[in-house]
């Protein structure tokens, strides 16, 4: 039998060596943890949640059962859903005033550059032209962001500034397309955004969140990816989706392309939590697709010790060797 880790073993090593270090200053890290004993999986997925949250990490869930996760669009529809894209333009904005010399203040109602003002005590056009400046001059000019990004982010955060009817629109008109609940490009055009979020485009935009995540209020970000769902043989009675052979491969190279990426993701940790047909189904595991295979396997391992910082690790409730 193959050597597998507790959970709870596995997890202080996350902990310790990516969470509170190698991904806080920057680093990426994709890892596939396969539960021998479903049992397991809660254990992880709770586990990783608790970790992630307690090191002040952004934490997006996401399930092959309800979202098609062969397609690199779906995955970052799923995650801009999770993030709290108002409260980080608010964020951005504290700093900004703070640089500009101005007090923060989260008191009271109405447009924020009033309130602003009113604390200040300076005039609210000079405030608002002066962080207006601000937003252009550190948003659109912060080149790892990709430009249709730095676009909508610079809008979010006036819109976030300014307050009223108008604020609100754009907020909703944003965050539909963000999260893909309107994906069509003639919804913000008027917000010089000219690009769709597709498939080929959606690697760009995913760096970018990842980046105004940790500019913002973040370390990092931590997907949860629950893909038991992939190696399901046949389609079941139960709601939820059903992956074809094909779409297995789709999500597999998608996969690929996340670890192929990880010097363009800074702060980033996925977890993939497949079950164990990943390992011993040959038409539908990793070796029915090479090109990830040859990414996560560990072709040379000890009989009995398991090395907690390779891509994959097996999981089950205790100990096992060859």
């Amino acid at each position: 039998m193959t050597a597998s880790i507790t959970p709870s073993q596995w997890l202080s090593f996350i902990d310790r060596e990516y969470l509170g270090s190698f991904v806080r200053d920057g680093g990426c890290a994709i890892k596939f943890a396969v539960p021998l004993d479903e049992a397991c999986r809660p254990e992880l997925f709770d586990g990783l949640t608790r970790l992630a949250g307690q090191a002040g990490y952004s934490v997006a869930k996401i399930s092959a059962a309800e979202t098609r996760i062969h397609m690199a669009d779906e995955i970052f529809f799923r995650t801009a859903e999770q993030v709290p894209w108002q409260a980080l333009s608010r964020r951005f904005l504290a700093k900004l005033a703070a640089d500009s010399g101005y007090e923060w203040t989260d008191d009271a109602e109405g447009p924020l550059y009033i309130r602003l003002a009113e604390r200040n005590q300076v005039d609210p056009q000079m405030l608002l032209l002066d962080l207006k400046k601000a937003i252009g001059t550190t948003v659109l000019k912060e080149r790892k962001l990709s430009r249709d990004f730095r676009f909508a982010m610079t809008h979010l955060c006036t819109a976030e500034l300014t307050g009223g009817e108008d604020g609100a629109t754009t907020v909703r008109i944003l965050t539909d397309w963000l999260t893909g609940r309107n994906k069509a490009v003639s919804a913000v055009k008027p917000y010089q955004i000219f690009r769709k979020i597709h498939r080929t485009t959606a690697r760009f935009f995913f760096q970018s969140m990842v980046h105004w995540l940790r500019v913002t209020a973040y370390p990092g970000i931590v997907i949860l990816l629950d893909a038991q769902r992939v190696t399901l043989a046949r389609d079941p009675d139960e709601l939820g989706l059903f992956y074809s052979k094909a779409a297995v491969m789709d999500a597999y190279e998608v996969l690929r392309q996340f670890i192929d990426a990880a010097d363009n993701l800074e702060g980033f940790f996925m977890v993939a939590v497949p079950d164990v047909g990943f390992l011993e189904d040959h038409g539908r595991g990793v070796s029915a697709y090479e090109a990830l295979k040859f990414r996560i396997f560990d072709e040379i391992h000890d009989r009995n010790l398991v090395n907690p910082m390779a891509s994959l690790a097996r999981i089950a409730a205790a100990h096992s060797g060859e």
